[in-house]
């Protein structure tokens, strides 16, 4: 099982993502988060094949398509951290810290 925890920004609604592959293609995902959105989009999001989720173009991704249809912000981090999260349980990347940092220039 990967365990995802996505710290959003300034929004302070922590989620956590667990997904786990049985057969190292199809997936089981769990999301717990404090968002009402995300909430809303777990509750639809419970399984997927991560094969065809990571291996498609943006438009294809069915994870993406519910997070447009649940509103999330376009900048959420969560829709990209379950699909880390799924692409890390079947074997097609090692699991590992991806981060973004936004820091004000002079």
């Amino acid at each position: 099982m990967i365990k995802a925890s996505v710290t959003p920004g300034v929004c302070n609604l922590a989620t956590t993502v667990e997904v786990d592959s049985v057969d190292g293609m199809n997936v089981t995902i769990t999301i717990e988060s404090d968002c009402p959105q995300v909430q809303a989009l777990a509750a639809e999001l419970t399984e997927a094949n991560a094969f065809q989720e990571v291996g498609r173009p943006v438009r294809g991704s069915r994870v993406l398509e519910l997070a447009a249809a649940h509103r999330l912000h376009t900048t959420c981090l969560v829709p990209m951290g379950v699909l880390k999260a799924m692409e890390a349980a079947v074997g097609m990347a090692l699991p590992g810290e991806a981060s973004v940092r936004l820091e004000r220039g002079e």
